[in-house]
């Protein structure tokens, strides 16, 4: 009895390996949905004053005969810059933050400076990074932090918008 058994059992796997196996349907994954567009911030005016945090970060010992800019120097800058918007700036001093800048410098170790400068902030989170010194690099690192809050000015000055081609853009 167990001779024919093993036979039928056997003859059963084995036709059983070759008939096509059952495939599995995949329903393909619905796409999320894009996260909403960011806002559009107006030019921003007349904010006195605009508490800001500073932050440094340097990708080298910074040990250079004119170091880049101290903070005073730079929120002297912005105050230069927001006078025509009747802004001006502060640092934060225990007060709610509208904006947390940081500069990155880097040097190459031949005094070729590059960087960039992050704004964050009001209420928005990230709203840009800016490089400069690449592939041109600065000789000077205070030229570069001066550049850099040029260009981080122009978003306080004009506004932003949600880059995303999906988003209104202005």
């Amino acid at each position: 009895m167990r001779g024919p058994f093993a036979a039928v059992l056997s003859g059963v796997l084995f036709l059983s390996g070759c008939a096509p196996m059952m495939q599995q349907q995949h329903h393909a994954s619905r796409k999320q949905a894009p996260a909403p567009c960011n806002p559009v911030v107006a030019p921003i005016r007349g904010v006195s004053p605009i508490v800001v945090v500073l932050t440094y970060n340097y990708a080298y010992s910074a040990k250079d005969p004119n170091p880049a800019w101290h903070k005073s120097d730079i929120i002297g800058r912005l105050n230069d810059l927001g006078r025509g918007d009747s802004n001006s700036f502060t640092e934060s001093n225990g007060q709610a933050v509208n904006f947390h800048i940081t500069y990155t410098l880097q040097n190459d170790g031949n005094d070729h400076f590059t960087g960039s400068v992050d704004l964050a902030g009001w209420g928005v989170g990230h709203v840009t990074t800016i490089s400069k010194g690449y592939p041109n690099p600065y000789a000077s690192s205070s030229v570069l932090t001066s550049d850099l809050t040029d260009a981080m000015y122009a978003f306080i000055h004009g506004g932003w918008h949600d880059l995303r081609p999906s988003c209104p853009q202005n």
